[in-house]
This record gives structure tokens, C-alpha cells and sequence, in this order.
């Protein structure tokens, strides 16, 4: 569940934001409040992952709320709720995910919701990077972090055919599914085992364990046919290097 807290000086803001996050069912408001100073308390108290805040308030307005929050690790994703629009530029000068004028439409919230999740699993997907590179007993990365229905996996690198680009995304394939990573695929050369994996072209990178065909094509390049039937490229270039690798 992501904690969400509530901060505004007005009761039907807060019932109004209240009742959009309810239908939210991975959302999960713990705490709710009325002032600037009391969000403060409330956040370093309750720790949220999510502030929406109002940017008039008494005492402390949302602006200088967010400055507050600078010194608590993790700091949670805020989004401001104003009924104002000139505070925008200052708002995202805080470093505000997103800002949203009221009164807020359903449609409007949920793509700030959208937004926010894509957040969270590129922060997770980056921790758990992180952690296995600093913790792994083995020189190259040998899980994967990939996401597929909104959740994170962990992915054997022996389980992937190949990876590749499409729409600004790197996938991962393997013998039967398809998943997101956040890599890139210059990336992905500097992290995993390049004995194994061949970047075959600029958008594809193979694993030359499950390459079952090489096919010669047009103007002395390649086709690979993987072990699942796929057929990727090997770019002119490539082609040279693949030649060295394999002896052809």
C-alpha cells in the first residue's frame, strides 16, 4: 500500500481529495491535516510516501511545508493542490511531482496517480539495482529488476534470449514473456556479462547461449534465430565483431 497524507485548511478539499483516493485501492490515506505546522508533525511522525498539499494554509503554507520535508530521508512525493495556478513554477522549483488546480477532476487525478506510480517503481527498480551491485558476490549483474503488471521481478539473466528497444522502452525477452526494465542498453553492456551477451545491434543484444541459427543477409550482415523462434539483426558492423567471436 502507498501511505498518502492530507494536508489543507479547508474541510471540502480534504473530503474532496479524501474521496478520489479511496477509489484508488492501492492508496491508503494515514493521516490527515489542517495546518502547515500539523503536516509536519504529521509526516515525520507517520512517514508517508505521498503528501498532497494545499499551498495556502496557516502557519506554514505548502511551499515552505515542502522545505521542511528536505531534511527527511526518504522524502516523500509531494504534489501540490492549489486553487491558484501562479504558484506553479515555485512549485515545481520544490520539487513537486505534480500540481493540481481545484477543484480537481477525477480524469486529472488519475493521471497524477499514474505518475506517481511510474515514480515509486523507478525509485524501487533503482534501489534494488543498486543493492545487488553493491551486495552481489559476482563481478556482473546476474537478476535483472523488470516490472510487468505494475509489479517488480527479479529476473534470472540466464532466462532472457534477448534484450531489445521498442517505443522507449528496453524489454527483456524470455523463452515466453516480455518485460520492462530500466536500463538502457549502454547500460546493460557496462553491467552484465559481456560473455554471454552479444550487442548484436543497436537495439538488440542477444544471448549468444540461445542463439540456435545465423543466417547470412543482405550487405554481409546477419540474422539470428534464437532459441524461441525470434529472429533479431546484426547490424554491418556487428557483424564484424561476430564474425571474430565466432570464428565464421
Amino acid at each position: 500500500m502507498i501511505r498518502v497524507l492530507i494536508a489543507d485548511d479547508e474541510a471540502p478539499a480534504r473530503e474532496e481529495l479524501s474521496y478520489l483516493i479511496s477509489k484508488i485501492k492501492d492508496f491508503e490515506i494515514v493521516g490527515v491535516a489542517s495546518s502547515g505546522s500539523q503536516a509536519v508533525f504529521l509526516i515525520k511522525e507517520l512517514y508517508p510516501r505521498v503528501v498532497f498539499l494545499d499551498i495556502q494554509m496557516p502557519g506554514l503554507n505548502g511551499l515552505e511545508v515542502s522545505k521542511a520535508l528536505s531534511s527527511i530521508e526518504p522524502r516523500p512525493i509531494t504534489v501540490f493542490v492549489t486553487a491558484h495556478d501562479k504558484y506553479a513554477i515555485n512549485a515545481f522549483d520544490a520539487e513537486a511531482v505534480d500540481y493540481l488546480l481545484k477543484p480537481v477532476s477525477e480524469n486529472r487525478f488519475l493521471k497524477t496517480v499514474k505518475r506517481i506510480k511510474e515514480l515509486i517503481r523507478s525509485q524501487l527498480t533503482e534501489r534494488i539495482e543498486n543493492a545487488l551491485l553493491e551486495h552481489g558476490s559476482e563481478p556482473h549483474l546476474k537478476r535483472i529488476p523488470v516490472e510487468k503488471n505494475g509489479r517488480i521481478k527479479l529476473l534470472d539473466a540466464k532466462e532472457i534470449v534477448y534484450f531489445f528497444a521498442d517505443q522507449g522502452y528496453i524489454l527483456a525477452k524470455t523463452a515466453d514473456a516480455s518485460y520492462i526494465t530500466n536500463f538502457t542498453l549502454n547500460e546493460l553492456e557496462d553491467r552484465i556479462d559481456q560473455s554471454v551477451f552479444f550487442r548484436c545491434h543497436k537495439s538488440y543484444m542477444a544471448n549468444m547461449d540461445y542463439i540456435r541459427e545465423i543466417i547470412p543477409w543482405n550487405y554481409s550482415t546477419y540474422k539470428l534465430i534464437m532459441s524461441n523462434n525470434d529472429e533479431i539483426p546484426v547490424s554491418r558492423q556487428k557483424a564484424k565483431e561476430l564474425n571474430a567471436i565466432l570464428g565464421l
